[in-house]
């Protein structure tokens, strides 16, 4: 019953004015383009050529609507539309939530009721990010001391629920599953007993576990990248540093041991590169970049070159670094964002843009974006110099990262999706 409540609230809200009447998507705009996982196509922030605004009013949104409590996990989007996940904490309820792109209209939402764990006051219960598949959406949660996954057809109807055992992280849960053809996988990497596992994707059915060494509790999301022979898992961790697993098997095939505090971000490929961070609270952060190795198909696993290091003066700590072209953008968690150059880490720029951040910038339309806690968009230019192009708000506190595709961005705040549309085209 609070489902079916839930969606006739959102819809309300939709035909009660919050679509901007005056906006909307250009003739022929693709709404099907994938933007299936968290930061999109391989985590790579990359949202193609069209320009968007630098600066808006409420008015200029295409739409808004209202999520059930709260939450930080990031909008994904396929075939026109968009998931992600809430979570009442003083009904003890957890939320997938689905929603149109072209008018924000709930499509359908499935509560998923359990305790609520404890975390750091900056996440929430809801703060991983949904990752949808040709068959299915899947959505990994803690609850109480257990990680769960859960698993919905691409209409919401309930497909199947993975328990993967006990989870122990000081700072609560926040981690996202990826994807990989027929596999989900799920990297559980806290204080406890830690592994990353690849799932049937429509059964549930654990196909392999890769036991890890425990260390400080991660949040990094696996990276799927082409391999010779296959597709390879990128994983980042305190315990293993940086990793490349076979996603057929699960055998570690390359592995660096590099990253000595927290892994937050999540991996990124920059050319033939693999980025990792590690951090504290403290700002005691690391960057590494390490060669992925064309071979690795030995019994014993092989030792990729470490191209280059960086260290507190640049490294960011939650959010993850955004490669385009030959420059690496690394936006620090203190407002202050570094350019390198993507093969060699030296510094091209360094500029301060203010306020603190844990979303993680995207490239849109030759600029660089990235959205502050307290809901600030911040604009830069992609190139050689800093240069802040423009600013604009969210009207409350934001954590997640966006999203775009044909020619809409999506935003999600701690309680709300919002739209904004591309510039016409010339």
């Amino acid at each position: 019953m609070a489902t079916i409540a839930w969606i006739a609230a959102a819809i309300v809200c939709v035909a009660g004015g919050q679509v901007n009447a005056q906006s909307g998507l250009q003739a022929g705009a693709d709404l099907r383009e994938p933007w299936s996982r968290w930061r999109g196509a391989d985590g790579a922030g990359q949202g193609g050529d069209r320009r968007f605004p630098v600066e808006w009013t409420e008015a200029d949104w295409a739409w808004t609507v209202a999520l059930p409590g709260r939450g930080h996990a990031s909008p994904v989007i396929r075939d026109g539309r968009i998931y992600t996940a809430s979570a009442d904490e003083a009904a003890g309820a957890r939320f997938v939530l689905c929603h149109a792109l072209a008018d924000g209209a709930a499509i359908w939402s499935r509560e998923i009721p359990g305790p609520i764990d404890r975390h750091h006051v900056q996440n929430s219960s809801a703060s991983g990010s949904v990752a949808v598949g040709d068959e299915g959406v899947y959505w990994t949660w803690a609850a109480g001391d257990g990680l769960r996954v859960e698993a919905f057809t691409l209409d919401g109807e309930p497909k199947w629920h993975g328990d993967l055992g006990p989870y122990q992280a000081e700072h609560g849960f926040g981690g996202s599953a990826a994807v990989c053809g027929e596999f989900v996988i799920v990297s559980n990497d806290q204080e406890g007993e830690s592994f990353v596992a690849a799932l049937d994707a429509a059964t549930g059915r654990e196909r392999w576990r890769l036991p890890r060494e425990s260390g400080k509790s991660g949040y990094a999301t696996p990276l799927v990248i082409d391999g010779p022979s296959g597709p390879r898992i990128v994983l980042t961790s305190n315990a293993h540093g940086v990793t490349g697993i076979d996603a057929a098997t699960g055998r570690v095939l390359w592995e660096r041991k590099c990253l000595p505090k927290r892994a937050v971000a999540s991996p990124v490929l920059a050319g033939p590169l693999a980025i990792g961070t590690s951090g504290d609270g403290g700002g005691d952060t690391t960057l590494v970049a390490v060669r992925v190795p064309e071979i690795g198909t030995g019994e014993e696993p092989v030792e990729p070159e470490l191209v280059f290091r960086l260290d507190r003066s640049a490294a960011p700590y939650v959010p993850m670094p955004l490669a385009v072209g030959e420059r690496l953008y690394l936006w620090g968690d203190r407002g202050v964002v570094t350019c390198v150059d993507a093969a060699t880490g030296e510094v091209r720029w360094r500029g301060r843009v203010g306020g603190t951040f844990s979303a993680s910038p995207i490239a849109v339309g030759g600029t660089i974006r990235n959205i502050s806690a307290d809901g600030e968009v911040v604009t830069l230019a992609d190139g050689d110099e800093f240069e802040v192009l423009g600013r604009a708000t969210l009207g409350e506190e934001c954590r997640a990262t966006p999203a775009v595709v044909g020619g809409r961005m999506v935003f999600r705040t701690v309680g709300r999706l919002i739209a904004i549309d591309a510039e016409p085209s010339p």
